[in-house]
């Protein structure tokens, strides 16, 4: 159950957010170009990669590399959102160079993607090696004492 009021609150807090940056950018007063409604497109691409991620973390089952994993994923997920956030903010100086602007994104989404696959590997390696680790000690309560 504990799980599923974490999972309720990233899932409301993500309908929020994205509410909340839709509401930004039909709200206020300024020169809708073809830049800003890629901008828009981009920020809630990443929105919704951020608290999909999140939500899918929590049903994660790692156990011996867990905490590298979920830590490591939800902090790539969160800096891919706010770059993404300051490349949108930066988005009126790309008005004449749409292709720039795109290809940064593109860039931006194949680094994270890449730091999120490395993560996911390396942590599944050291939880297989973590497995291998208690077979051949055979327990995997901490010592206490002696050797």
């Amino acid at each position: 159950m504990k799980s599923r009021n974490g999972v309720l609150a990233i899932g409301v807090i993500g309908i929020i957010v994205i509410c909340f940056s839709m509401a930004v950018f039909f709200l206020l007063d300024f020169e809708r170009v073809t830049v800003h409604w890629w901008a828009l497109v981009f920020l809630l691409l990443s929105e919704f990669a951020l608290f999909s991620g999140l939500i899918s973390l929590r049903y994660s089952k790692a156990v011996y590399s867990g905490f590298f994993q979920k830590t490591g994923i939800s902090t790539s997920l969160t800096l891919y959102f706010v770059v993404t956030l300051v490349c949108t903010l930066l988005a009126g100086s790309f008005r004449e160079n749409l292709n720039v602007y795109l290809l940064i994104h593109l860039a931006i989404i194949a680094l994270f993607a890449v730091v999120i696959i490395m993560l996911s590997v390396f942590s599944s390696k050291l939880e297989q090696q973590g497995k291998e680790d208690i077979k051949k000690i055979g327990v995997n309560e901490p010592k206490r004492g002696g050797f």
